[in-house]
């Protein structure tokens, strides 16, 4: 499979897993699993792990998710109302530390759907499905929310583009995906915890993360994986597509 970022059709091999290949691009270094499985494969094993679920978060994520909210906040200081779409909501541990904060007009999407009985029976907005399914109206929101989401996509540019399409002009997308080049990465090599196909699909890095964002229509504000955990933080704004 050509790489989504640079069409580069050749690539060195880091390992597999899963019966899963996992490869590194020769072109731009963009880190990814090939064969890619169908979407109505992915959809189907999340659907599957529905009935696995178990609502829960704890004290200091809770704590977490006020001060991410704050953050927010400032970023749009002449907004009366911030209209906010967070994709891969589960079982709305985000929105309902939002919820009373008339600031927020808040909506969430998943495909979990018995997290979404559950964020539902604590009043909280969310739909099933993906995203592209709903089709929302061009500059729906302000703001869109994809914590630990982009990596699980089977198409990345379709969804990011989507993305682009339903904020509003100056609107921001806030994502934190595994940073393949963090140290912890590095270290473990293959047995890196979020090697792990057909879960995870897309291995960032800044610079190859900096490359949807630029192929996307997106100008990162700011990006950084400088965290004990092997994350990769960003905020970026909507520019031209």
């Amino acid at each position: 499979m050509a790489c989504i970022l640079c069409a580069t059709d050749s690539f060195s091999k880091i390992g597999e897993k899963r019966g899963f290949t996992i490869v590194k691009c020769t072109g731009c270094g963009f880190v990814y699993t090939t064969p890619l499985p169908r979407e109505e494969e992915l959809i189907k094993a999340t659907q599957k792990k529905a009935s696995n679920f178990k609502p829960h978060v704890s004290i200091s994520r809770k704590i977490r998710y006020h001060f991410f909210a704050s953050r927010i906040k400032r970023l749009f200081p002449q907004h009366d109302r911030i209209r906010l779409l967070e994709i891969g909501c589960n079982h709305g541990n985000f929105l309902s530390a939002i919820k009373s904060d008339k600031k927020f007009v808040a909506t969430g999407i998943d495909l979990n759907s018995a997290a979404l009985q559950y964020a539902r029976s604590q009043g909280l907005n969310v739909l099933e499905g993906t995203l592209e399914s709903h089709n929302f109206s061009s500059k729906s929101f302000d703001v869109v929310v994809a914590l630990h989401v982009i990596e699980h996509l089977h198409d990345p540019l379709r969804t990011m583009t989507e993305i682009n399409r339903l904020l509003s002009e100056g609107g921001m997308l806030i994502t934190i995906v595994p940073c393949v080049t963090h140290i912890k990465a590095r270290l473990a090599g293959i047995k890196w915890k979020y090697f792990g196909p057909p879960s995870h699909l897309w291995y960032f890095s800044p610079k190859t993360f900096a490359l949807l964002l630029e192929k996307t229509g997106f100008a990162p504000v700011y990006s950084s994986c400088f965290y004990n955990r092997a994350h990769l933080k960003t905020i970026a704004r909507k520019g031209q597509m």
